[in-house]
């Protein structure tokens, strides 16, 4: 009986799964690039043997340029390791920083109005204490709730 990992390795060598196989690629070299540089790339994509890193801010694509040779070769180490990545015939790496919003950045605009709920308590509750301190500090507590 197969496992999980021979039936997923089999269904990603299928034709109609190659991007599929090219996004696990992209995957395994943002996961071995340095984390403060990965925090700058929105996506990456190939295009005519060339790979294509899209930046969010100009600062990366300085960045970018300094790591190129970085890059490169950690792209052959995976390309070795990883015999599926050499379907990405990568010859030319460029980047280029986007200049459309970030999508996230967005959405966290619209939502952060003021929200607020109901309150659901009534504070009707039956007072069972014997002490005369803590009857005042659940009558205060009573009273807080109902306001």
């Amino acid at each position: 009986m197969k496992d999980s990992k021979s039936i997923i390795s089999h269904l990603v060598q299928q034709p109609s799964m190659k991007k599929y196989e090219q996004m696990r690629c992209y995957d395994r070299l943002l996961s071995v690039l340095p984390k403060s540089f990965t925090s700058m790339i929105r996506f990456v994509y190939t295009k005519n043997e060339t790979l294509f890193f899209v930046l969010n801010h100009p600062c990366a694509k300085m960045e970018f340029n300094y790591k190129r040779n970085l890059i490169k070769s950690l792209l052959k180490e995976i390309c070795i390791r990883f015999p599926e990545c050499e379907a990405l015939h990568v010859k030319e790496i460029q980047a280029f920083v986007s200049n459309q919003p970030h999508e996230t950045n967005t959405l966290q605009n619209a939502y952060s109005s003021h929200i607020s709920y109901p309150e659901q308590a009534t504070g009707g509750f039956k007072i069972e204490c014997e002490d005369p301190k803590l009857q005042a500090l659940f009558k205060a507590i009573q009273e807080t709730i109902s306001k």
